[in-house]
């Protein structure tokens, strides 16, 4: 797992290609979620979750832990992207008052 400010990532970004973030790698799909409720746990469901490929989560509002192999190992808020590596048993934690608003995206390596 990798924490970093958006401000970090480099001015020169062009279509899906996430060259400070993961270089050689564009985004395979992703989508925009808003949790409201607090000490929401992303993929809740029974069992490790992990992927093949890297996830990208930047965080859009909101505030919380950063659970990897199901230990809490660091904490994110509003401006943060975080990169999970594959098959990184991986949870965001909501645990601000505003909901939490995310874009997620996994990676595929440029052919």
């Amino acid at each position: 797992m990798r924490k970093m400010s958006v401000a970090e990532l480099e001015a020169h970004h062009r279509g899906p290609t996430f060259t400070s973030v993961l270089p050689g790698h564009v985004v395979q799909r992703g989508g925009f979620r808003v949790y409201a409720e607090p000490h929401f746990r992303t993929h809740d469901e029974p069992g490790r979750h992990v992927h093949t490929v890297p996830e990208v989560f930047v965080i859009v509002q909101g505030s919380g832990a950063i659970e990897v192999e199901g230990v809490q190992v660091d904490t994110f808020q509003s401006g943060e992207a975080i990169v999970f590596e594959p098959g990184e048993d991986h949870h965001l934690i909501s645990k601000g008052a505003d909901p939490l608003v995310f874009v997620w995206m996994h990676l595929e390596p440029v052919a």
